[in-house]
């Protein structure tokens, strides 16, 4: 002991050496009491544990199907073969891509001017159907006078003497008919 302990501090050391047989079966009291309380979750574990059990007992019955699939899906891993190697084939394609997508970019840009195109020839087809319409009344009109002026000389050079005549009659029927008598 040293100088520093008091003997309050001695009594207690010496009342502990002498408790310690007591403290014993306390520690066996709280041991105890741990086992009941662990042995009362005892019964709703077992009943937990009968409901898993009846739960799983069909999975029983379900390991002849799951074989039965196992030999089923064999086949699936040859098609993953066949599929790794369509992939390694279709690498070579993936390269091919960016030289697609310039030629995709050319042909829209070849696109839209040949769309400015079919527009600028719609406007001029418009301008030319306009201008054909435009001619046609034109020649209608000319047709028109034409066969006016044909049946105005037909009139004409029924009324003019005789070309056996060789007045001057005679010769304006000639001159307007194209005849020579």
């Amino acid at each position: 002991m040293t100088p520093d302990e008091t003997a309050e501090d001695r009594g207690r050391g010496v009342l502990a050496g002498l408790l310690a047989p007591l403290r014993l079966p306390e520690r066996a009291l709280e041991a105890l009491e741990s086992l009941v309380e662990a042995a009362r979750e005892l019964g709703p574990m077992r009943s937990e544990l009968t409901r898993v059990r009846e739960q799983t007992e069909p999975l029983a019955d379900l390991m002849p199907t799951a074989e039965r699939i196992r030999e089923q899906t064999e086949p699936v891993g040859e098609l993953l073969a066949v599929a790794e190697r369509i992939r390694g084939q279709a690498e070579p394609l993936a390269e091919l891509l960016p030289a697609l997508e310039r030629v995709e970019a050319s042909l829209g840009g070849r696109l839209d001017s040949v769309h400015e195109v079919v527009v600028a020839l719609e406007s001029d087809e418009s301008y030319l159907n306009t201008a054909v319409k435009a001619l046609t009344r034109e020649l209608t009109a000319m047709h028109k006078t034409v066969s006016e002026l044909q049946h105005d000389i037909d009139r004409i050079t029924e009324r003019l003497p005789d070309p056996d005549a060789s007045g001057p009659l005679a010769k304006a029927r000639d001159a307007l008919t194209g005849s020579r008598g």
